[in-house]
């Protein structure tokens, strides 16, 4: 991993998605969780992970050489080709490294990069068909199809390492090349702050129109919804590096507050109208909070 994964992704991190996942499996077992796809059990089909035994599980699939070394009872899980394809949309442009002048907490990358690891370590538990690209001003890179939690680490390794900064957002770009890519469809999930000079609108109604099942995280720093500085400020644009002289008054940030305020409205507005799930997020929230509501709305456990 690089340098920075142990503070990202440190054994903090790793016990908190692991108790995510066992509580996603207490919240959605039974009639809740309508299985997303076929399971088979059988030597045919390749071995892929454990699961704990429950009433009404298959006798024939009880590891009892497991239960023999733990005096517990689990069954084995074995992939099916009717797995759910999983993909994230991780935008890695300027905009979403961007924190305030002497801040020091994490970017809305790291908070994405945070939920997408907690999410996938959920995907890979449930056998799903994962993968996960980085995208900016078109699609970057991505990490391959991956099944089975033994793939986590290589997870965690693409994750710390994000592309170099210095791409603009384009969001259409990548998520075109996406859908000419990947022909079988599943769950998408789009990551982004969604400031994109060309709109949000072609990019997601393309996901929905190739038939992906899309949700969107919209992640933002607190800071860019209730700015509090004023005087005479030079503003530099992260991207593009453009300059502007303001001088920035009560009733100047009274007027971003309103836009600002209009624009995420208009992003969850356009999701909630098209079948689009949404959740809005900030960097100060906690991320296994954040896992939890997105769990909750249905997302790969409905």
């Amino acid at each position: 991993m690089s340098a920075e994964a142990p503070s990202l992704f440190d054994s903090a991190f790793l016990a908190k998605i692991e108790q995510l996942h066992l509580l996603a499996r207490r919240l959605f077992r039974g009639e809740r969780r309508a299985e997303r796809r076929s399971r088979a059990h059988g030597s045919s089909l390749e071995f892929a992970d454990h699961r704990e035994y429950t009433p009404g599980d298959e006798l024939r699939s009880i590891d009892w050489s497991a239960f023999g070394r733990l005096d517990r009872l689990f069954v084995k899980l074995f992939e099916h080709e009717q797995d759910l394809p999983v993909s994230f949309l991780v935008d890695a442009s300027s905009s979403m490294r961007w924190q305030p002048q002497g801040a020091r907490r994490i970017t809305k990358l790291d908070q994405s990069r945070k939920l997408t690891a907690a999410l996938a370590y959920i995907a890979l538990a449930n056998l799903d068909a994962l993968n996960i690209h980085f995208l900016a001003d078109g699609l970057l890179s991505e990490l391959g199809v991956a099944r089975g939690k033994a793939h986590f680490h290589s997870v965690l390794e693409f994750l710390s390492s994000p592309p170099a900064p210095g791409r603009r957002t384009d969001l259409l770009a990548g998520i075109r090349t996406f859908t000419q890519r990947v022909k079988r469809r599943g769950l998408v999930i789009v990551i982004s702050d969604f400031f994109d000079p060309s709109g949000f609108e072609e990019p997601l109604a393309m996901l929905r129109h190739c038939q992906f099942e899309t949700h969107v995280l919209h992640v933002l720093d607190a800071a860019e919804l209730t700015p509090v500085e004023t005087g005479d400020l030079r503003l530099v644009e992260c991207e593009t590096g453009a300059g502007l002289d303001v001088t920035s008054t009560e009733a100047l940030l009274r007027r971003y507050r309103a836009e600002i305020a209009t624009f995420n409205d208009s992003l969850q507005s356009f999701c909630v109208q098209r079948g689009i799930g949404h959740a809005r997020v900030t960097t100060d929230m906690a991320f296994e909070n954040v896992v939890l509501r997105v769990l909750r709305g249905g997302v790969m456990l409905k």
